[in-house]
């Protein structure tokens, strides 16, 4: 027997393409790196349900509905009586306002109307329905104070735009800040599908320290190797853009084989031995 997790699919698969961003990331190899065309914006839309690919956007609006709801209030039954499974949708709708956040169960709890264990063990249940995901802390036994606290995310970026009723190609023009937390969440959720579809040993953390210095996700194998990856949905990169990952190199020592800058520009640039400024191309 075997049990596997179906993640939505990939920018890769949803285009024909063999998923291979994440060993190419690994292995620091970026050469021919080819967009096939398609931009951050559309990788986005298409990384999604197999169901919805194509579909337009009233179609997706309508799948989306019918999908939360048969999660909600079918599914969620079979593993837990909750008193409160009314508020799910809403704590679902909080935690989309919140992706790429440190996850402080306190407050979410509180913004959802729930006690803080209430509203801890709820999240739990929306992250075993395959609808939200954390991404773990990195820390080791070093002399710097490092955040503790999970990031959280959504299984599917354009979940949170059906939440949130989010327009993504207005947002795309309009409000980078609140794209560039879109992009965040799109690679964290290529990387988790990569690392399920593939045949790569590695862990999938983020690192921050107390006084505010941050990787946005660090991937570490086996054998404690650590590769450390910085989202900047910009066109352009410099070195104030390797700040948190010149922290982390001098936290990993000898384990640090590379940190990556992934941004929305045309070429690969180096920025010191084994830095990158690497386009989000790669990924698909």
């Amino acid at each position: 027997m075997a049990i596997l997790t179906l993640y939505p699919f990939t920018t890769a698969e949803a285009t024909y393409n063999t998923p291979g961003g994440l060993e190419r990331l690994l292995r620091l190899d970026f050469n021919n790196i080819n967009d096939r065309g398609i931009s951050l914006l559309n990788a986005i839309k298409k990384g999604t349900f197999p169901e919805i690919v194509e579909a337009s956007i009233a179609d997706r609006r309508i799948w989306f509905d019918g999908y939360i709801t048969s999660i909600l209030q079918r599914d969620v039954r079979q593993i837990s009586e909750l008193e409160k499974i009314s508020l799910l949708p809403h704590l679902l709708s909080v935690l989309a306002t919140r992706t790429g956040g440190l996850m402080n169960d306190s407050d979410i709890a509180r913004e959802v109307g729930l006690n803080a264990v209430t509203g801890k063990s709820y999240r739990q249940i929306l992250k075993l329905m395959f609808l939200t995901l954390d991404v773990k802390p990195w820390h080791r036994n070093v002399g710097k104070r490092l955040v503790k606290a999970a990031k959280g995310y959504l299984v599917d970026t354009n979940l949170i735009c059906h939440l949130l009723d989010y327009d993504i190609d207005e947002i795309a023009l309009t409000k980078p800040g609140l794209f560039g937390n879109l992009v965040e969440n799109f690679v964290a959720t290529e990387l988790l599908k990569q690392l399920s579809n593939s045949d790569i040993k590695a862990e999938l953390y983020h690192f921050r320290t107390s006084d505010g210095k941050e990787v946005d996700f660090v991937l570490e194998r086996p054998d404690g190797s650590v590769l450390a990856i910085e989202v900047k949905k910009a066109e352009t990169v410099d070195m104030d853009d390797f700040k948190g990952i010149k922290v982390f190199q001098e936290l990993a020592g000898k384990d640090f084989i590379g940190g990556v800058v992934l941004y929305s520009g045309k070429d690969v640039a180096p920025f010191g031995n084994n830095l990158w400024a690497v386009p989000f191309s790669v990924l698909w």
